[in-house]
């Protein structure tokens, strides 16, 4: 009876230890959890963010575990250019960027002439971001971004994206309960992250407010002057695909190769898809096999790559820019 006691003394002690060990890490990720939020709010305070508003945002967030798992998931396994194309460009979105072209004419047009930027290639952008706005996420900006700055893999970016989103809240843009995004923080019908925002989000309609949300003026004249600051030119289109000789496939094993103009390809032998002869012109052009040279073939010209500032996706920016030319106008 002795030994019984004793033995169930020590398990209730090991128990009680166990749970004291739990309860103080969990009492010190709070603490910690703390410390970080009472500095951000400081820090906050500095960049001229009111308290009001910085209280109201972070008083009701939510560690999303989700999101962090998904900032850490890799691909199970690496897609081809051909299985990426098939889900972006596909006749659906063909059908529905020309449909949506006619229902918003007038305005895009003008944002087109305003910007200088084809309406086609923002009608592009629109509909491989958010399918025609029809999904732009459903996280809290500011819980997602929280989750992702407090002690995540790339806590310096998001925490300055935090910020951000707390300085567009601070400026009436949009209400908090409105402030719905994709699991990254990237807002709107443009996807914009809270830094792209405030320095590329447009007031096409001049109502006070850059609403990427609901505004369809704002989307489109967004997405134009992003291209625009970035060195879009409306003289050019992106690229094309094209025919290269097997003898020339085989000299290239490299997704990219260096530019040259498209008299070179041609002399080479490269051709337009449709058999026709490249343009004699001194265009520079940069050859692009994504799936190597068992694959498509592209040249691609400057815009291709300011195409690439929305999103650094090789397989993106020719989505982009083969979807515009299904749609073309």
């Amino acid at each position: 009876m002795l030994l019984l006691n004793m033995l169930t003394s020590k398990y209730y002690i090991s128990i009680f230890l166990i749970m004291l060990f739990f309860n103080n890490f969990s009492y010190g990720k709070e603490e910690n959890f703390n410390i970080w939020i009472s500095e951000l709010r400081s820090e906050a305070i500095k960049k001229g963010i009111s308290e009001n508003t910085f209280d109201n945002a972070m008083n009701n967030i939510v560690i999303l575990d989700k999101v962090k798992k998904l900032d850490k998931k890799q691909p199970e396994r690496v897609i081809t250019f051909i299985d990426y194309h098939k889900r972006t460009v596909n006749e659906k979105r063909i059908k529905i960027g020309k449909e949506k072209f006619n229902l918003h004419k007038n305005e895009i047009i003008d944002i087109a002439n305003k910007y200088g930027v084809q309406a086609r290639f923002i009608l592009a952008i629109w509909g491989i971001e958010t399918n025609y706005g029809s999904y732009t996420g459903s996280f809290s900006v500011i819980s997602s971004l929280t989750s992702l700055a407090y002690n995540g893999r790339r806590a310096k970016f998001f925490r300055n994206q935090l910020l951000d989103a707390l300085e567009i809240l601070d400026k009436g843009y949009i209400e908090l309960k409105d402030m719905k995004g994709s699991w990254a923080g990237a807002m709107g019908q443009s996807q914009f992250m809270p830094s792209s925002y405030l320095e590329y989000a447009q007031d096409f309609d001049n109502d006070g407010k850059k609403d990427i949300w609901n505004n369809y003026g704002d989307v489109f004249a967004s997405i134009a002057f992003y291209l625009k600051s970035h060195g879009w030119d409306s003289s050019k289109t992106w690229g094309r695909e094209v025919k290269v000789p097997l003898n020339i496939l085989k000299l290239y094993k490299e997704n990219y190769t260096d530019p040259e103009s498209l008299k070179y390809w041609s002399d080479i032998g490269i051709k337009k898809i449709n058999g026709e002869d490249l343009p004699n012109s001194n265009l520079k052009a940069n050859l692009i096999l994504p799936d190597g040279n068992k694959g498509k073939a592209f040249l691609v010209y400057k815009n291709f790559y300011t195409i690439k500032k929305y999103n650094a996706s090789t397989y993106y920016a020719l989505s982009v820019g083969i979807l515009s030319d299904r749609i073309k106008f």
